[in-house]
């Protein structure tokens, strides 16, 4: 049956091109907002709730479009009589947790010293950022390690975690051999960063920042 003089108005056709219309003028407020990395301070008892590997030394938190971020960093020790002399172990962990769960666990490790052993994150160089603007948060930090017995550069790696990705720079720091002569400094660049140019200009420019090592 036909109905030529229904009212346009109740045409399912017309109430769906209403619709249409409606939403395609809302508001921009009205419409999901881009989510805000936002660092928060960090203190010991931010990564109480997860499994310490070692003793606590410091981290990272914040916010992201993952929930609540924790890098923490645990360090341990041991020692190992080796004939007259103690050798000293030390290991470093770096854990990311995004809403509870573990995104990336870096390790490293200094075995059997038998001199002056460092394990230990670079002042200064921890720091969260969003250099690609995409609201998930890069966590930034270095660390050096090595044993020696003189003023030599210890090897020094600096890593760019997003998401559970890494990206790293490894290399040397630089020491003041005096004269006006420095030795070390230098890194090799990792193909993890080939993706990343903006985590890259950042990781260099936070390398040059730390790298010296104050030694006096």
């Amino acid at each position: 049956m036909r109905y030529p003089n229904r009212p346009l108005e109740h045409s399912p056709r017309r109430a769906l091109l209403v619709a249409l219309a409606a939403l395609l003028a809302a508001p921009l407020a009205t419409r999901a907002a881009p989510v805000t990395v936002k660092a928060l301070p960090f203190a010991p008892n931010a990564a109480a709730g997860f499994k310490a590997p070692g003793k606590l030394i410091g981290g990272l938190r914040w916010t992201d479009r993952n929930g609540e971020n924790v890098l923490a960093f645990w360090r341990g020790e041991s020692q190992r009589r080796v004939g007259d002399e103690t050798r000293l172990s030390a290991i470093l962990h770096a854990r990311h947790y995004a809403a509870n769960k573990l995104l990336r666990e870096v390790k490293d490790l200094v075995e059997r010293c038998e001199f002056d052993l460092t394990l230990a994150i670079v002042d200064g160089s921890a720091q969260v950022t969003d250099l690609d603007k995409d609201g998930i948060g890069e966590a930034t930090f270095a660390y050096k390690l090595g044993c020696r017995s003189d003023v030599s550069p210890l090897a020094m790696k600096l890593l760019v975690l997003e998401g559970g990705a890494k990206h790293i720079l490894r290399g040397e720091t630089r020491v003041d051999v005096g004269g006006g002569e420095h030795m070390g400094g230098t890194y090799k660049v990792d193909a993890s960063f080939a993706r990343a140019p903006a985590f890259l200009a950042h990781a260099k420019k936070v390398w040059q920042a730390v790298v010296d090592e104050r030694l006096r």
